[in-house]
Order: structure tokens, then sequence, then C-alpha cells
């Protein structure tokens, strides 16, 4: 009797043991791979590639169950997360229906400037760097690509991009142009908003930064602001990198409609794609703030002045000489 009792438990443990191996093998989903089908691939390639990755379990029983519920031809192109031990009718679903699409994410960076954003693109597979390029500049879309993170198919048309970016740029940007009314131009606050970007290094800092520009702007005093000449020199071979940091005094004179130090009034457009914080601090600029000179310290904060007298005086303090 004790025997008997011994090997019925022994035999329901294997059974369950059993249930569960065959249950881990060909159900228990591992982790998410990402699968690059081409355009023209067959189905045995597929299977195969399939396989190898983990996906499915069985080349052959791949091909038959897509022969039984679709084609190759059903099967659509691209990057596709799927997980390994998938089954394979799941499998045949994501790839037909595109429901598992693989998508790659993209910081784009407030300050930078489209060129910058075409080669994040283009780093990312997403689109044609050069695609990209010329539609914001035959659009004039400096200042409009709103920064942010997003998430692309790889090999999206370049319009979709823009389309996308420009979508989040009337969520984000537009409705402060409404809320505080100014009387300025939407380009002219963009264009502010851009130097601002570039100047600023901490946040509480932009509305102080852009009543400065302002200032200036109004009593017809040259901006001077030294991210318009970076914008103009573009790209530094000798930095290998844009927005050039040792400006001498020969970049401050490159004749370039963009120059500040030799152009009165604004730059001809925005320089970089600014932030909403910084489109803002020029909608609502520091209140009473008379300052038209500031100089950055070793921290990244600013010095204001009323004066040049007074300005010089905080340069020599500041870069002690």
């Amino acid at each position: 009797m004790r025997k008997g009792l011994l090997a019925l438990v022994f035999l329901l443990g294997l059974a369950v043991g059993s249930i569960w191996a065959v249950k881990y093998y060909f159900f228990s989903k591992g982790p998410i791979v990402v699968v690059q089908i081409l355009p023209g691939q067959n189905a045995s390639q597929v299977a195969k590639m399939l396989k190898e990755k983990g996906i499915i379990r069985s080349e052959l029983l791949f091909k038959i169950i897509l022969r039984l519920t679709a084609s190759a031809q059903d099967i659509k192109a691209g990057a596709f997360d799927l997980r390994q031990n998938t089954s394979d009718i799941e499998v045949i679903n994501c790839l037909k229906t595109s429901q598992c699409n693989h998508y790659e994410r993209v910081t784009l960076l407030e300050g930078w400037r489209s060129e910058e954003i075409a080669e994040a693109l283009a780093e990312h597979n997403i689109t044609n760097a050069q695609d990209f390029l010329n539609i914001v500049r035959q659009k004039g879309l400096e200042g409009h690509l709103y920064p942010s993170t997003y998430l692309f198919s790889e090999n999206t048309p370049a319009q979709k991009v823009v389309d996308e970016m420009l979508a989040q740029y009337k969520k984000n940007i537009a409705p402060l142009l409404k809320e505080y009314p100014t009387n300025l131009t939407e380009k002219q606050v963009l264009t502010v908003a851009s130097i601002v970007e570039r100047e600023a290094v901490h946040h509480e800092e932009r509305p102080k930064i852009a009543a400065v520009y302002l200032n200036r702007y109004r009593i017809g005093k040259r901006l001077e602001a030294d991210p318009t000449v970076q914008y103009a020199l573009g790209f530094s071979l000798k930095e290998n990198r844009y927005w050039k940091k040792g400006l001498t005094l020969n970049d401050l004179r490159i004749d370039h409609p963009y120059n500040t130090y030799r152009n009165e009034g604004l730059p001809p457009g925005p320089i970089c794609n600014p932030s909403a914080a910084s489109v803002r601090g020029v909608l609502q600029p520091e209140k009473d703030f008379s300052a038209i000179y500031f100089v950055a310290d070793s921290g990244g904060h600013h010095v204001f002045s009323h004066t040049y007298e007074e300005h010089l005086a905080h340069i020599r303090r500041i870069r002690g000489r």
C-alpha cells in the first residue's frame, strides 16, 4: 500500500514536471529580439532567420502554418520587435499587421540646429539626413523642429519625420504664442528664443537673458550675440563640432547675415530649435530689467550690467585681469 502511494506520488510529480517542461519549452516567451525582414525575402529565408534568432522552434512548421494562414507576400518588410519562443501564429500575425513594428527612440536636444538633428536621425537609421535638411531649408523650418524624444520606425520618409516634429511644435509652442501676447512676430520670438537657448545654462536665467537681447533690439543696439556668429561659422573642422567655442576677433568680423556683431537688429531667423522654456522667456522677459550686457562666469551663471564700464569691471573680475 505504502509503495503504491509512493509510486503514485512519483508519477504525479513526473507528470507535473513534464507539463511544466513542455509549457516552458513551447510557450514561455523569451526576451525581445529586433528582427529585420528585407524586401523580397521568401518564406524559407524568413523562417530560417526566425529560427536562428530563437523566435520560432521549427522552420518547417512555421512555413506550413504560413501557407495555411497567409503567404510570404503578406509579410511586411521592416524591423520588428519579437519575443523568443513565440507561437508561429502570433509571429505571422505580427509580421502581417506590423503591430510589432520596432521603433527607434531618438532624443533631439533643445538648442540643436537642423544639421545636428539630421545627423542624429541618420545615425538611428530613421531617415535620410539630406532629404530631411532639404525640406527644412526649403520651408524655412529652423526653429520649428520641436526638441523632444521621439519614436520613429526605421527608414521613415523625411516629410513624415518633419510633420511629427511640427505637430509637437504646434502642441507645445503655438499655445504659448496665444497665451502671452507680444508685439514681436512669431519668427522674431523664435529668433530671440533660439539665441537665449544657446546662451542659457541655468533655467532661471532665461527671462533675464531674453530681456537683455530685447532691450538691445528695442534701443537699436547691435545684439553682439556669440551664438549667431557660431551659427554663421557652421561646422568647425578644428573642433570637430558645430558651435565653435574659441571665437576669435576674425570670427566676430565675419561678413555674414547672421553675424550680429556686424549687423543691426535680429538675424534673418532662428539659429537653432529652442525649448518651450526659452520661448516663454522671450514672451515673459524679466520685468523692469534694464540691463543690456552680461558675461558668464566659470559656472555658467551670468552677471548682468547696465553700463559698459560696469560690464568691463565684471569681465576683469571674472577673468582675473
